[in-house]
């Protein structure tokens, strides 16, 4: 199958989709890998691919962008199989490259420093074939190369990546067989943060979102970014930018791992994330949402119901002062003060990673919810309760879900649906989840079977639990949340 876009045509591979609601199982998808849509400059602004006129090859993934994740195997299928610094590159799944059909757009996670949209676990295929989609995957830069501050780096180039990607998309959805007017975004962790910090943009072309597990408090201010670039430069003993041009991605992969490890205590786990710079992130997602400037689009929000256990093994004993230090902190860009922190705090049995799930991820998924229910939007909220071997509802166990590739990888494995019955109940949920994300990105309502229609979110402690049975609930986490306030 070739396509033709704005910089050359490319041809991709049929696959056969296996899984999926009535009339798909069977449907050929075509697949298209590894189509550049921007070319990546170290630590330059995204430009234009160079044009081709032979076509290319787009029969395997694209490479996913330079990363290490020896001993962050968190979760199964994470590891690409290539990486390379030349990495700005979509992965395209489409019934045909003829009609106009609703376009979801993949941003993949990773804590900004690992994945990669080509991975197994994020085949479009399924999705593409159950609603009649075009499913495209989105690379961008990770990790020091991209989000690094700087003086003579263009602010958030990861970001920027992603805003050069969508213009892509708006000018090429149709030559796959899209709708540039109809972009959904969908993205988990470090994917739907990316999202958050985009939708904090006073305008961006898309038509909906769904944020997934996403925290819109990981935002750093400008003055932390440039105290972490400052840091960088002295371990790498280098004087400015230009002395890490032209080192081996490999000897910055290790400046990487440096500066994580050194700025652990000080600046977090994550200190290459988006920051506030007045350019590409205006303002922090939380305050523009306070503000009600974020962007006026029908909004998803999904949070795991123990999002902090895939963690618990690495987060280490620490002091009560500096716990409650540290949520006292983030509390306070949720409008807390440090009382209303201690109390919540111990409302968790002095848990400190039920507390970091609450202030990173379940109390800004409120607060944002709130504040688009508050100006009129409409907006939904959904808990993933599916229980995972061994670590309860946690953070990430979410994914193969969302495109029916729970073959892939071992995640049945993780996910705990090996024995029929488990099985069963997890294929029931998987097409529960692709039925929603395909409905809200036709009629920017989610749906599915049996429940039908998702209620909004109306202000209340009312969402949907996707779980082995998929019903209408009150947030059993509402009690918790509201000891905070």
């Amino acid at each position: 199958m070739l396509a033709t876009t704005t910089g050359g045509p490319v041809r991709g591979r049929r696959v056969i989709a296996g899984v999926g609601v009535a009339g798909s199982a069977g449907r050929t998808v075509h697949h298209f890998g590894g189509v550049p849509y921007a070319r990546a400059e170290r630590f330059g602004l995204p430009q234009p691919p160079q044009p081709w006129s032979a076509p290319l090859d787009a029969t395997r993934a694209g490479a996913a962008p330079p990363q290490r994740i020896a001993g962050l195997e968190l979760v199964p299928g994470m590891a690409p199989e290539a990486t390379a610094e030349q990495c700005l590159t979509a992965e395209v799944w489409t019934t045909s490259v003829d009609g106009s059909r609703p376009v979801l757009v993949w941003i993949p996670g990773g804590s900004f420093r690992l994945g990669g949209a080509g991975l197994a676990t994020y085949d479009g295929r399924h999705l593409a074939a159950d609603g009649d989609v075009v499913v495209i995957g989105l690379n961008y830069r990770l990790g020091l190369l991209g989000f690094l501050d700087t003086p003579g780096v263009p602010s958030n180039l990861g970001l920027r990546d992603l805003l050069a990607a969508l213009e892509w998309v708006r000018c090429n959805a149709a030559r796959f067989g899209g709708d540039p007017s109809r972009v959904t975004l969908i993205g988990e962790s470090a994917g739907a943060g990316a999202i958050y910090h985009l939708l904090a943009r006073p305008t961006l072309p898309c038509a909906g979102a769904i944020v997934i597990s996403g925290s819109p408090t990981m935002t750093q201010t400008e003055a932390i970014a440039t105290s972490v670039g400052s840091r960088v430069l002295e371990l790498a003993k280098a004087s400015s930018i230009a002395d890490l041009m032209h080192r081996s991605v490999d000897d910055l992969l290790d400046l990487q791992d440096q500066a994580v490890a050194d700025l652990a205590r000080s600046v977090g786990m994550m200190p290459f994330h988006p920051w506030v710079d007045g350019v590409v992130v205006p303002v922090a997602p939380l305050a523009a949402a306070a503000a009600g400037t974020l962007a006026s689009i029908p909004l998803v929000i999904v949070t795991t119901a123990d999002e902090m256990e895939l963690f618990r093994p690495m987060v280490p004993s620490v002091p009560a002062e500096y716990a409650l230090a540290m949520l006292t902190a983030k509390g306070a860009t949720l409008g807390l003060n440090a009382a209303a922190v201690a109390r919540g705090y111990n409302a968790t049995g002095d848990d400190l990673v039920s507390a970091i799930a609450d202030i990173d991820l379940h109390l800004p998924a409120l607060a944002i919810a709130r504040s688009q229910h508050r100006r009129g939007l409409p907006v939904w909220r959904a808990t993933f309760t599916w229980q995972s071997a061994a670590h309860r509802a946690c953070h990430a166990v979410d994914l193969p879900f969302h495109f029916g590739t729970l073959d892939v990888d071992g995640w049945r494995d993780f996910v705990g649906a090996v024995e029929p019955v488990a099985r069963t109940a997890a294929e029931g949920l998987s097409t529960a989840v692709r039925q929603a994300w395909v409905a809200f990105a036709h009629t920017a309502v989610p749906e599915c079977s049996p429940m039908g229609a998702w209620p909004a979110f109306d202000g209340g402690d009312t969402l949907v639990e996707l779980g082995p049975i998929v019903r209408i609930v009150q947030d059993p986490a509402g009690e918790r949340l509201r000891s905070w306030q």
